[in-house]
């Protein structure tokens, strides 16, 4: 993993992996509300106030990553695929802010 040499590809992975998970946290809200028959606005109420719940659900759409990933790695694009772990570790460390220090 050589950072000096950070291409438009390594941006680009970085953004889509950050931008992917923003977008899949209603949808795994949605899935887990629709499991549990909970409605969705009070789960997602309890997603905003709730910092434990901001951690699992945060870690939750962070696997629709792995599809991006994996999707770079067949098409051997390794620098976008490493752009995207870039920023799934990102979201490991808000993760563990939401988990123990919040």
């Amino acid at each position: 993993m050589n950072l000096r040499r950070w291409t438009k590809d390594h941006t680009i992975g970085l953004i889509l992996g950050l931008i992917t998970p923003i977008f899949f946290i209603p949808v795994t809200i949605w899935i887990y509300s629709f499991i549990e028959h909970i409605s969705f606005s009070k789960l997602f109420d309890l997603f905003r106030i709730l910092n434990d719940m901001k951690g699992k659900f945060i870690s939750l759409a962070c696997i629709a990553n792995l599809g991006w990933f994996h999707l770079n790695i067949k098409k051997q694009n390794y620098n976008r695929a490493m752009g995207i772990i870039l920023s799934t570790m990102l979201y490991l460390l808000v993760i563990l802010y939401y988990k123990f220090l919040a």
